[in-house]
């Protein structure tokens, strides 16, 4: 049998929580059928928003969350799903892409202060915007962190 990330998280949180080994009485604590659960982690059924959110609590695993959002859910399955790294991976990360930009600041301003982006300006632009992709991964991955410990709801 497969493991995929649903069954992971359950079986993460079971070690702290005796009640989520078995389906039988993980059903009872996340309020999702037996056989519901079963086929979700099993990759059978995609989870809907409800289970996710019902999962992500009771495993304490807000990664469950993003997952869903970027991989099975039909709006958001175009972004990249975050990781959930140590705290110094993320700030080197984050750091490294602000001090781009902060170097960047006038490239910006000349490419950008006639509202257009011309032929020889376009490799530095889309450099630029690749720099706030990961800037936006990583302060995503930050909240993603701070969630799961104990900084946000």
């Amino acid at each position: 049998m497969s493991e995929n990330i649903y069954r992971a998280a359950r079986k993460k949180a079971a070690q702290g929580q005796h009640l989520l080994n078995s389906l039988d009485t993980a059903q009872d604590v996340l309020h999702i059928d037996r056989l519901r659960l079963l086929k979700i982690e099993n990759g059978q059924k995609c989870p809907d928003p409800e289970d996710i959110i019902s999962m992500s609590k009771v495993y304490d695993a807000p990664e469950l969350r993003n997952y869903y959002c970027s991989k099975e859910c039909p709006i958001g399955c175009s972004s990249e799903p975050l990781i959930y790294d140590d705290l110094d991976k993320i700030s080197v990360r984050l750091m490294s892409a602000l001090h781009f930009l902060e170097n960047a600041e006038d490239k910006i301003y000349s490419i950008l202060e006639d509202g257009k982006v011309s032929e020889n300006e376009r490799a530095e632009f889309e450099n630029i915007l690749d720099t706030l992709g990961k800037i936006s991964y990583s302060a995503g991955s930050l909240q993603l962190w701070a969630k799961k410990n104990g900084f946000e709801e």
